[in-house]
């Protein structure tokens, strides 16, 4: 049996802030490192019936490289905790997400069958214009 082993992929996330904030907790910066070596920001907690667990596609365990295009490396935890408090009602995030690739079979939760689809066809293009591209 083959071991697990991961991809890495990221996800834009729109969500629109409740009555308790975005849902969810963090964990990271330079002060309050996550991993040794790591001071970047990751979910650590996602709360029941808050705005991330009722979009369902953040997870524990996610990175967080961006919040409304700002990017989260190298800040203390209460800068990105600042940052996420004034980061308004409706948020973009931009996460890395590690997906499980167990056979060689990738096992991919909380994406749209629409970003799949377009993520397919740009591999299949890719492969096209490599095969041809000497033609041109």
């Amino acid at each position: 049996m083959n071991p697990a082993s991961y991809v890495t992929v990221t996800q834009e996330i729109r969500l629109k802030r409740g009555p308790s904030g975005l849902g969810f907790n963090i964990i990271g910066g330079t002060d309050h490192r996550h991993f040794c070596n790591d001071s970047a920001i990751y979910v650590t907690k996602i709360k029941e019936d808050g705005p991330a667990a009722l979009d369902g596609r953040l997870k524990e365990q996610d990175q967080i490289l961006a919040i409304n295009g700002r990017e989260l490396c190298n800040l203390t935890h209460q800068e990105a905790v600042e940052i996420f408090r004034n980061a308004g009602d409706e948020v973009t995030l931009l996460v890395l997400k590690k997906i499980k690739s167990k056979n060689n079979q990738i096992h991919i939760s909380g994406f749209s069958s629409l970003v799949l689809t377009a993520l397919g066809i740009s591999v299949l293009a890719m492969v096209v214009y490599m095969k041809y591209r000497h033609r041109l």
